[in-house]
């Protein structure tokens, strides 16, 4: 329904409390802009002192394993404790990164998760094979695996366990709960491309924060019960996780993991 407005609203007045508003966002928009152009005029003096600004981490030798934690992976949709380790050989130019998670509906941080399947059980395995590249410093010490900036091709799988009720279409066109819960088993598989960077906090410590985009498959099906699963549209959301549903998803992932290097 169309909006009415009133010809004696046509004339619009900034109150008090809305020109204050405008002026705090115009301050920090002036101050936004005076410091870029002043990190522009002093980035020449920087990179003069480069060298010298930038004290790396000394190392015995170079690393092979790295233990990891992700914590972000205790915040997502499906909370998991997620651990793995990081093989980087010394030789040749990739590394092997592997993962594995199990968690519970009940725990999540995720409300309406919680509340609809707190009896989920959920076990996620990542395997990856990564490829370092150059820092902005081609002489940089640290230059190679495991160190800096790194690029990567990401395989997800991700099992499920849950019970659903799912509703009965009525001939009238209505719908009624239904009065038995079935156990649907659920999978999640996706192929990520990902772009990250190990930050060294000490030679024993490091911080691994990535983001990746990538294009993956979901399926539902109930275990006790012969049904025929229903194709959904491709979606940017996450999966439907219905009684019966399969269907393509555009997979996204980011997160820090906590690597102790060995």
């Amino acid at each position: 329904m169309p909006r009415k407005y009133s010809p004696n609203l046509s004339v619009c007045y900034l109150t008090p409390m809305a020109f204050m508003q405008r002026k705090i966002i115009f301050t920090f928009l002036m101050g936004l802009i005076s410091s870029t152009l002043w990190a522009q005029f002093g980035s020449a003096d920087v990179s003069e002192n480069s060298t010298v600004a930038r004290d790396p981490v000394s190392f015995s030798h170079q690393p092979v394993l790295l233990l990891k934690f992700t914590p972000t992976a205790l915040i997502g949709r499906d909370n998991v404790w997620q651990v793995g380790a990081e093989l980087a050989p010394p030789f040749g130019k990739f590394s092997f990164n592997f993962d594995y998670g199990k968690g519970k509906g009940s725990s999540s941080w995720n409300k309406s998760q919680k509340a609809n399947h707190p009896e989920q059980k959920t076990s996620i395995f990542r395997g990856e094979i990564r490829g370092y590249f150059s820092d902005w410093y081609p002489f940089y010490a640290l230059d190679k695996k495991p160190f800096g900036r790194y690029y990567a091709l990401e395989f997800v799988q991700k099992n499920l366990e849950y019970e659903s009720n799912p509703e009965v279409l009525l001939y009238t066109g209505a719908t009624i709960p239904g009065k038995k819960n079935y156990h649907v088993k659920g999978v999640e598989r996706a192929l990520n491309l990902k772009f990250g960077k190990h930050f060294i906090v000490n030679r024993f410590f490091f911080v691994d924060a990535f983001v990746g985009i990538g294009l993956g498959q979901y399926s539902n099906s109930p275990t006790d019960a012969e049904v025929e699963q229903e194709k959904q549209a491709f979606t940017t959301k996450p999966p439907v996780r219905e009684f019966n549903y399969k269907g393509l998803f555009l997979s996204k992932t980011a997160g820090i993991r906590l690597c102790l290097a060995l």
